[in-house]
């Protein structure tokens, strides 16, 4: 046999279920966690300043690098004694670190002021060189007992219209912390690549074609 509400038994409860709903409401809400306050942290300007060498009249263009998976995020790593890559809680960089390296390298070439035309390949546009490579290491890692910053980049100097590999190079540079915290080793990275990209700098220039 069906049974019918009528109209009053229909409303009664439909009383009854709202305060049950706001209940089961509010219950999934506390179970969903609080997201954690994230500090955001760029890398230094480049302290570079430009030089009374003659610019170069050609463009050079500026690739994202390649990278590990690891390295492919946007967290400030700290690479454990056993090789395990743990990161600093709470923080990270304005933009994934290959992007970041990327745009820190085009201000520090532009502060240089040695070649004529920089360019990104995020703009599209054509350059007689580009500069790529592989971004092998942007954190923090220990080394005789004491946190510091590590910066490795394997670069690759190339003629875009011919693309061939004009010159190869490693470059690596160290930096101790000051303290071990996420501001500490964004700094200490900061003075790492910018003793990294002096040195690069000068490795494009001399290999670049008068």
């Amino acid at each position: 046999m069906t049974h019918v509400l009528s109209s009053g038994q229909s409303t009664r409860m439909r009383l009854l279920w709202r305060p049950m709903l706001v209940l089961l409401l509010m219950a999934s809400c506390t179970v969903l966690p609080e997201r954690e306050p994230v500090d955001l942290f760029q890398l230094p300007p480049s302290a570079i300043r430009a030089t009374d060498s003659l610019q170069l009249s050609g463009g050079l263009r500026l690739m994202i690098p390649e990278s590990s998976d690891a390295l492919g995020g946007s967290r400030l790593l700290i690479l454990a004694e056993n090789n395990n890559f743990q990161a600093y809680p709470g923080a990270r960089w304005t933009a994934p670190i290959p992007q970041l390296w990327r745009d820190w390298l085009l201000d520090a070439f532009w502060q240089d002021g040695r070649f004529a035309g920089l360019s990104t390949d995020s703009a599209g546009l054509q350059s007689e060189l580009s500069l790529n490579g592989m971004l092998r290491a942007l954190h923090t890692e220990t080394i005789d007992g004491r946190a510091t910053a590590v910066v490795r980049f394997d670069a690759l100097l190339i003629n875009s219209d011919r693309r061939e590999i004009i010159a190869s190079n490693r470059f690596e540079a160290r930096e101790p912390l000051t303290n071990n915290n996420a501001a500490a080793s964004a700094a200490a990275l900061g003075i790492a690549a910018d003793r990294l990209a002096k040195e690069l700098i000068d490795w494009a220039v001399a290999h670049s074609d008068p």
